[in-house]
This record gives structure tokens, sequence and C-alpha cells, in this order.
């Protein structure tokens, strides 16, 4: 019970910012939608381009540029935008404020109150996920666009809203540091930083879906030791 009123009071303390992320992106997603849908290529590009039902299409009458290629780019600052402000104003404010010995000697676990922060988190982006994939669904209809969009953008959207759940865990990691900054406490960002980087230079997704489980669980086993072990 302990860890569902807390999760509560997480998920009420950032709704705000969930309610932000998703309305930015559907805002962008369905405004694009929209002027593809309303573009000489979109919704009745087939007949305007004087074809007929069943007419074998030329392969560049296929290159169309991808409807959620904006929207994408969005979700890039989107992801990490929601993951760095979360971090900040779970743990960083505390510390400014000097909040979290209070929060702490409730009759909670530590585990229970870390868990319960980093399962609201993970609900706020999997609410983005899904946004995204209600996008991806919907520009996937046949009657909307001649041309479906392709599965690695959707794929590709999970994998951004990864990376905003990594940067997340490297900003709280560096909160929860006690060394000085011009030492190791920037390692925890820095080392979400390099994830981003290695994830946006890699081709192949199995690289990249390995790379991104490695770093998830490096920085998740080094969030919860560095949480149960500070002096706060």
């Amino acid at each position: 019970m302990r860890f569902l009123a807390l999760l509560r009071k997480e998920l009420r303390e950032s709704l705000p910012w969930l309610l932000l992320a998703g309305l930015l992106l559907l805002a962008v997603g369905l405004l694009t939608l929209r002027a593809h849908a309303q573009a000489p290529e979109g919704r009745y590009w087939q007949y305007r381009q004087g074809m007929a039902p069943g007419e074998t299409v030329t392969e560049w009458r296929l290159l169309q540029p991808a409807k959620l290629e904006l929207p994408g780019l969005w979700l890039t600052f989107i992801g990490p935008g929601l993951g760095l402000i979360l971090a900040v104003r779970q743990f960083w404010f505390p510390l400014f404020t000097g909040t979290w010995a209070f929060l702490l000697h409730r009759s909670a676990l530590r585990s229970t109150i870390l868990w319960a922060k980093l399962a609201a988190t993970g609900v706020m982006f999997l609410v983005v996920g899904l946004l995204w994939t209600g996008l991806y669904g919907y520009a996937s209809r046949p009657a909307l666009f001649p041309i479906p969009e392709s599965p690695q953008m959707l794929l590709n959207g999970w994998i951004y809203i990864a990376l905003g759940f990594a940067i997340y865990l490297g900003t709280v990691l560096s909160a929860l540091s006690e060394a000085r900054w011009y030492t190791t406490r920037i390692f925890g960002l820095a080392f979400a930083l390099l994830v981003a980087l290695i994830v946006a230079g890699q081709c192949h997704i199995i690289w990249i879906v390995a790379t991104m489980i490695v770093a998830l669980a490096i920085l998740l086993t080094q969030t919860l030791a560095a949480f149960l072990k500070r002096e706060f």
C-alpha cells in the first residue's frame, strides 16, 4: 500500500510534464499528417497523378518523405527533455530544498521510495510511447495515405523514448553521487550522453537494441546502489 501511495504521489506531481510532452508530440504529429494528407501525394495522390486502380506504381512515385519524419525529430528532443525534467524534479529539487530527510524518515523502505519514482517515470515514458504508436497507426491507415509508414519509423521512436529514460537515469545517478563535479559526479549523465551518441552513429538495429539494454541495466543498477548507500 505504501508503494501505491508513493506511486500515485509521483504520478500526480509529474502529470503536468507528461501532458506537456504528450500534447506537444500530438500537436506536431497531427499537424504534420494533416499537411501530408492535403498535399498532392496525400490521400488522393493516386488519382491526382492519373493512376488507375491496379496500375503498377513506378519507383519514382514511391520516393516520398516519411510522414512521421518531423514528429520523430521532435521526439528526439521530447524524450530526453522529459527525462531530464523528471530527474531534476524528483532528485535534484529535494537536494536543493533539503527535503530528502523528511521523505526518507517515513515508514517506507528506501527501495520502496526509489522504485515508486522509477515506476512513475516508466509510466510517463510508456504513455509517450503509446502516443507515438497511435500516431504511427494513424499514419499507416490505407485510406489516408497510399504508402504506409515503415515499421522502422515506429521502432526508431521507441529507441528515442528509451534514450530519454537513459538520460533520466544518468541525471539521477549524477544527483545521487557524493563526489565533486570536477571529479566523477558528472559520469552518470556523461555515460547516458555517450550512449546516445553511440546509438545515433549505429546503423544495425540489433546492436542498437543491445546497446540500449546494456546501458539501461548499468545505469539502473548503479542508481539503485547509489540511492541505497547515500547519506542524505
